[in-house]
């Protein structure tokens, strides 16, 4: 798959996740990302299967706490750091599955438990094959896939 391609099925699948499962809307189409400045909540997780690599999210933490209240429905002193925390993993999760559905729609793979990185320099990563930033109605969200071998 070329990378623009990729980049496209990265960015939809992303989209797709946000909207059904997290209540949270794109900006208008055609809008810049804001910049993804200062602390954020980052999450990766490694997979392995038909081709093996990592897929991870950046969010900054604003962003990530309306997202959590969307998916949770909670707000206040009940959404917690670690619940924040917890949403963005199953957001990695579940973009990550869709994204691979439709780029290796034929392969089966293994999805191993999201990780969250550190606020201040966020995931680690090489080169990702494919990384998109979003332009979301309350922020920014980044998303990168990187592939293992050629």
């Amino acid at each position: 798959m070329a990378v623009s391609e990729l980049d496209q099925v990265v960015s939809e699948a992303a989209a797709e996740v946000l909207e059904t499962m997290f209540f949270t809307s794109l900006a208008e189409e055609g809008e810049p990302p804001p910049p993804i400045d200062g602390p954020c909540v980052c999450a990766r997780l490694s997979f392995s299967g038909a081709r093996s690599g990592r897929l991870g999210v950046r969010v900054p933490q604003a962003t990530a706490r309306e997202i959590a209240a969307n998916f949770l429905g909670l707000e206040g002193p009940e959404l917690t750091e670690t619940r924040v925390d917890d949403v963005i993993c199953e957001l990695t999760n579940m973009v990550c599955g869709l994204v691979l559905g439709r780029a290796e729609g034929d392969g089966l793979f293994e999805l191993a438990r999201p990780e969250v990185g550190s606020r201040e320099t966020g995931c680690p990563r090489s080169k990702p094959a494919a990384c998109r930033t979003l332009a979301l109605e309350s922020g920014a969200m980044e998303v990168w896939l990187e592939w293992e071998g050629p």
